[in-house]
């Protein structure tokens, strides 16, 4: 309003020194008729607003334009999902959840979990609770104790709290009755010291109890480590003998390791001394190459002596590909050096394939050679058979 009412005093003054100017050439004029003197004519102010006056025109212009152009273009959060991919849909998306006010952030999530998954879907979300954290934290917990889908944003929540009072996070934490809700927020409290102090963690973790519908506590903050220091993770993981199998903290620091560095995780586990150990190690970290990279994962077997390295990360990649090639993955589980533990993949494989392709599972299995004695019954379709365990 200033800049205008400006405008305004700035073109009045034109307009009157325009009349003015006209008016005194006119008196001189006529003066000089009547005298019949020779008189200086007097210059007419300019009919264009000085430079200063167009400037502030063009920029009271330029603004309008730019509010009714954010104005018009303003769209909803699933005109800007289905954009293209883009550093402008991206910028679409900040804006949107700027100005997205916080009692409107968990309708907004709820719509985005009924979109298909994908990058985009995972940053809005992101930067949504992102946002309501920061304005609004009682508001986000409320929701996620209300919302069991939503359960993380506690997680995030008090991973927020523990930076500003890791003590008083973690007593506030521990007083909440709601296990599950209460298994989130040391969630995140741990999850905070764990980025300065893992071992802390990993004690503390040990003394809160045990939530047996939920992931360990450790297991996170062991993956948590591992994608900083993964031998150190994997060092103090071996310590940890209270949980054995594909769930123990080692395998957790080995699959998060492939991840990052699959030939480095197996140069550590292949210098452990308990083959079967190395056996079961080589292959969690296969199955976790083989779906970031499936090609490379192969090369590298196929360059390997045969033996008991070769035999479990052979297996292993045969049921990696058991759902997406079944032929390819025969072939790998039949390339197994050692009898006894090929019997056992071609077994535990055909058991596999016939649960997922139940109509023509035993042409597969004929067409790769299996004896049809040694073929499985494909799964009762009225409910018998049950779903295989894992491999």
């Amino acid at each position: 309003m200033p800049k205008n009412r400006q405008l305004i005093i700035y073109l009045a003054i034109g307009i009157a020194a325009l009349i003015l100017g006209v008016a005194l050439g006119h008196s001189m004029i006529g003066g000089s008729a009547a005298s019949g003197e020779r008189s200086t004519p007097v210059t007419a102010a300019p009919a264009t607003p000085p430079p200063a006056i167009e400037h502030s025109i063009a920029a009271s212009s330029k603004n309008s334009s730019d509010v009714a152009a954010s104005t018009t273009t303003k769209k909803s959060l699933e005109e800007i999902l289905k954009g293209p991919r883009s550093g402008l849909r991206t910028k679409e998306l900040e804006e949107y959840v700027r100005n997205l006010a916080p009692a409107d952030i968990g309708a907004a999530l709820k719509q985005l979990r009924g979109m298909p998954d994908g990058s985009t879907r995972d940053l809005a979300t992101g930067l949504m609770v992102a946002h309501w954290i920061e304005t609004d934290p009682e508001g986000a917990l409320k929701f996620a104790a209300q919302n069991h889908d939503f359960d993380y944003i506690t997680s995030d929540v008090f991973q927020q709290l523990a930076g500003d009072d890791a003590q008083g996070a973690l007593a506030r934490a521990q007083a909440i009755a709601d296990p599950n809700v209460r298994y989130q927020a040391l969630r995140g409290v741990l999850s905070y010291m764990a980025d300065s102090d893992p071992l802390g963690a990993l004690a503390l973790a040990g003394t809160l109890g045990s939530f047996p519908n939920n992931e360990p506590l450790s297991q996170m903050i062991y993956r948590q480590w591992s994608a900083v220091d993964p031998q150190a993770a994997a060092a103090q993981a071996v310590l940890n003998t209270t949980d054995q199998g594909w769930r123990s903290p080692v395998n957790q620091v080995l699959r998060n390791w492939a991840t990052q560095d699959p030939l480095g995780a197996i140069a550590w586990t292949s210098a452990q001394t308990d083959p079967s150990a190395q056996a079961r190690e080589i292959g969690q970290i296969v199955r976790q190459w083989s779906r970031d990279d499936m090609s490379a994962a192969a090369n590298w077997i196929n360059g390997l002596e045969p033996g008991t390295t070769r035999d479990a990360a052979a297996s292993s990649l045969a049921f990696s590909l058991g759902g997406s090639d079944p032929a390819a993955a025969l072939g790998w589980a039949q390339s197994i050096s050692d009898p006894t533990a090929r019997d056992n993949a071609i077994q535990r494989l055909s058991r596999e394939i016939m649960y997922r392709n139940p109509s023509n599972g035993a042409a597969i299995l004929q067409a790769a050679g299996i004896p049809q004695n040694q073929i499985p019954a494909p799964p009762n379709p009225n409910g018998g058979g049950g779903r295989r365990g894992r491999p």
